[in-house]
């Protein structure tokens, strides 16, 4: 009798110690975050904020062919631009075997960004695919380069979208949200075609990838440079941005120990505007797991 009842009380033993250890491990999980980390985290939102004023500009996106790409307020244009200080045509865009150029018409006062007028100007296309910007009032335009064909890129400092835009909402920080991973460097980069926002692929590098645990099972994310992380998962359309999110990761200089902080994820450029060319996760970066946090897709009030 007495070792019936020593057997008992060991298995009592052990199962409050295997409760232990996960109330343990709940407890460090669903731990408060200090209000130093959450004084960061909302500065960090803040700062994200103010950038992305560049992407509500955004006012058109047109592909160039090798004939005269005219642009302006007049539906006679190749590229029509609803926008009331305009002229009818305030300029065209040809593409030569190797020169792009660029002519105002209607004697428009055109601007480089260090004031001298343009009436006619060779745009160089540099290593990063683009031209300079030139300037008309509060209109900003550019030729860009994405999967190998030109792009015209214009702002507008005026655009409605900027004031109309109240921010989106983001899930509340969790400390579960804050994982350890594994980074591992590539020998070297990978480089893959990636779906994007232009509806055609484009070549993006992968420089290395983490592996970390979440609910006791493991995953793993392609990085790019300068830590520059791509994420879907299965919030993707529902309540976050059918296009995943991003996130930069502070990379260590070997293989190490990295830190992931998903609280930090956030929308990329092609929430905020149809005329952005923003690059998708591809499909070793869809995670099939929820990662409620971050920036969500519904818009603030």
């Amino acid at each position: 009798m007495a070792k019936k009842i020593i057997m008992v009380n060991k298995h009592i033993l052990i199962i409050g110690l295997i409760l232990l250890f996960y109330g343990c491990n709940d407890s460090k999980k669903n731990q408060p975050l200090s209000l130093e980390y959450l004084s960061s985290l909302s500065q960090n939102i803040q700062e994200r904020a103010e950038k992305r004023v560049k992407y509500l500009e955004l006012t058109g996106l047109f592909k160039l062919d090798s004939a005269a790409n005219t642009f302006g307020k007049n539906p006679s244009n190749k590229f029509v631009l609803d926008i009331e200080y305009l002229p009818s045509s305030l300029g065209s865009i040809s593409l030569f075997k190797n020169k792009v150029k660029f002519n105002s018409l209607e004697k428009s006062l055109i601007y480089d960004s260090v004031g001298n007028q343009i009436d006619s100007l060779a745009l160089y296309i540099d290593s990063n695919g683009n031209s300079i910007e030139l300037y008309y009032k509060f209109l900003k335009w550019q030729v860009i380069t994405r999967s190998g064909a030109l792009y015209l890129r214009l702002w507008d400092a005026k655009n409605p979208a900027i004031k109309a835009f109240k921010g989106f909402n983001s899930y509340e920080a969790k400390s579960e949200f804050i994982i350890e991973g594994d980074f591992k460097y590539y020998k070297s980069k990978h480089t893959e075609s990636v779906s994007s926002k232009l509806g055609i692929n484009d070549n993006t590098d992968f420089i290395g990838k983490v592996e970390f645990a979440y609910n006791d099972k493991s995953y793993t994310l392609d990085v790019g440079s300068q830590g520059f992380t791509m994420v879907g998962d299965l919030t993707s359309g529902e309540s976050t941005y059918g296009g995943g999110r991003y996130l930069y990761l502070d990379l260590p200089k070997t293989d190490g120990k990295i830190s992931l902080d998903f609280n930090y994820l956030y929308n990329p450029p092609c929430a905020f505007s149809e005329f952005t060319t923003c690059l998708f996760p591809p499909q070793q970066n869809q995670l099939p797991i929820e990662i409620k946090a971050g920036e969500r897709i519904d818009k603030a009030l």
